[in-house]
């Protein structure tokens, strides 16, 4: 049975190889193999240790659990933009949980959460653009694609990412 809340210091670790893992397994030939296959764990791990420890107020770490395992989590940084509203900023759940809903649940807590105070703001996240199993996701879940970018990511590389938008959080909420 999988059980959702709110992240704390104490799942940096966790998070951090979820992350690396998801990348690795997704977005080999998008970034750098120098960068994927480097200490990506350790790098990651600074990322989140700063996140939860020194979590800005506009900030949500949600967690998917399976028994001990986090299985999935999504961070989202509300009226973080002033035309396109709140960033969800990381999605990623296990390969093994995909399509089994966690995903989706996770967009319903980021919904929640954003709802009673930026009800009228918009959402948005980063897809890359190669990342089509994520894009179908994000569609199926009513994000629109607002356009692409070609922009510099982690580790040195170029690339082009989709922005997928949803008009206010009640939509996410709704999942």
């Amino acid at each position: 049975m999988i059980e959702y809340r709110v992240a704390q210091s104490s799942d940096a670790k966790a998070i951090a190889a979820l992350h690396a893992r998801s990348w690795r397994e997704n977005y080999r030939g998008s970034f750098r193999d120098e960068f994927l296959d480097g200490d990506l764990l350790g790098e990651r791990l600074g990322v989140w240790s700063e996140r939860l420890e020194r979590a800005p107020a506009n900030q949500l770490v949600q967690i998917a659990v399976d028994g001990e395992s986090v299985v999935g989590f999504v961070c989202a940084f509300a009226a973080h933009d002033p035309r396109w509203g709140s960033f969800i900023d990381n999605l990623h759940v296990a390969h093994e949980c995909k399509r089994g809903g966690v995903g989706s649940s996770l967009l319903k807590h980021v919904g929640a959460w954003l709802d009673p105070q930026y009800a009228d703001l918009g959402n948005y996240l980063w897809v890359l653009e190669v990342n089509s199993s994520a894009r179908r996701f994000y569609e199926r879940v009513g994000g629109q694609n607002a356009g692409v970018s070609t922009k510099e990511s982690h580790g040195g590389s170029v690339v082009r990412s989709c922005r997928y938008t949803w008009s206010r959080p009640a939509l996410l909420a709704q999942l």
